[in-house]
């Protein structure tokens, strides 16, 4: 995943003192595991990280304000949709849609929203059980 690497980017450490990295795999440029135990660093703008083993993914949730942000233009049609539900996918009336249609609106900026949009609900936990308790799950795949 990189965490070391960024690690010593961030800690300003010279090839001597560094978090030891591994290559990245030729045939699918994916990278190995490398760091065997937890360790403390302190970086440059002060402040401490901790480098840990055995971290393949790191998900970030809720972050659909950004994505509203990034993505403001795809964003402020979407209250025009004739459907307050619209999935922007199929319905009649779609605001998006009809953006696309016009040629004022790149689908393939649209696709890469709806990517991220799914990437989010997938990994945003969500309160559950009773009343909304404390209860929380995720929405995405099982690990």
């Amino acid at each position: 995943m990189g965490k070391s690497t960024l690690l010593n980017t961030l800690s300003s450490k010279g090839p001597e003192d560094a978090q030891p990295t591994g290559a990245i795999r030729e045939g699918d440029a994916k990278g190995r595991h490398t760091t065997t135990a937890r360790s403390l660093h302190t970086i440059a703008g002060g402040g401490l990280v901790i480098d840990t083993p055995g971290m393949r993914t790191l998900h970030v949730s809720n972050v659909s304000v950004g994505i509203d942000m990034v993505f403001a233009e795809i964003a402020d049609l979407a209250p025009e949709c004739r459907f307050g539900n619209c999935t922007h996918d199929h319905e009649p009336g779609c605001a998006i849609h009809a953006a696309i249609a016009a040629g004022t609106l790149d689908p393939a900026r649209v696709a890469r929203w709806r990517k991220l949009l799914e990437e989010n609900e997938a990994n945003t936990p969500v309160p559950s059980g009773p009343r909304g308790n404390k209860i929380l799950k995720t929405r995405g795949k099982k690990r």
